[in-house]
């Protein structure tokens, strides 16, 4: 019986893990849409022939549904406005939330990592400043945060971000976890070597009853 409760302390042991990892966050697998397919998403007609996107350009995350009345608006700007006069500055991509369970959970994750209340669209992410639905009164708060990202030598990028506070956690869960897993293997060694110091010291007294007999 103590052999089989033995190793079943050693086999639980050996399948407890050494590390755990948090999932990084790839855009890529995600339904996203830059700015034309947005906006032919949401049926609003385009000129974008003198917009072109590059790596130097910083990138607005924007998370909509389609067919909501206020991220059109905000489209309409950005088709309207942005693109002429700042259209050298930024890209757009966008992620479809009422039809798509990742992106929505997605959305969740970066409000709740930013300090916002999660659920409303349209959420407009640029660099490390969040605007929570949209008016044409948050345009000169928009066009700044275009600006200032822009202008920046270290470019916040809001994914990055949460990658690399996950990552922290990950090192801080993985040094807790070998350190009990350590202890864990200490208890068992402690229990095998007792275990067989009493077996060692039970054969010897029996060996002494039997020599003492003859």
């Amino acid at each position: 019986m103590q052999k089989k409760m033995i190793f079943g302390l050693l086999l639980a042991i050996l399948l407890l893990p050494i590390s755990v990892f948090a999932e990084k966050i790839d855009i890529t697998s995600y339904n996203t849409m830059n700015l034309e397919e947005s906006l032919k998403d949401e049926n609003i007609t385009y000129d974008l022939s003198n917009y072109k996107e590059n790596d130097n350009q910083i990138t607005i995350y924007m998370f909509r549904g389609k067919g909501c009345v206020h991220c059109q608006d905000f489209l309409n700007y950005v088709n309207s406005t942005l693109v002429s006069e700042y259209g050298d500055k930024f890209k757009l991509i966008s992620f479809e939330t009422w039809y798509d369970s990742n992106n929505s959970s997605l959305l969740n994750k970066v409000a709740t990592f930013l300090g916002d209340e999660a659920g409303g669209v349209p959420y407009i992410v640029i660099g490390d400043k969040s605007f929570l639905g949209y008016a044409s009164s948050l345009n000169s708060e928009i066009e700044s945060a275009i600006t200032t990202l822009y202008n920046s030598k270290e470019r916040y990028d809001v994914f990055e971000e949460i990658n690399k506070e996950e990552k922290k956690e990950t090192s801080s869960n993985t040094a807790a976890i070998v350190i009990w897993n350590a202890v864990i293997m200490a208890v068992g060694v402690g229990i095998v070597i007792w275990h067989n110091s009493a077996t060692k010291n039970q054969i010897i007294e029996e060996l002494s009853k039997k020599t003492s007999k003859k």
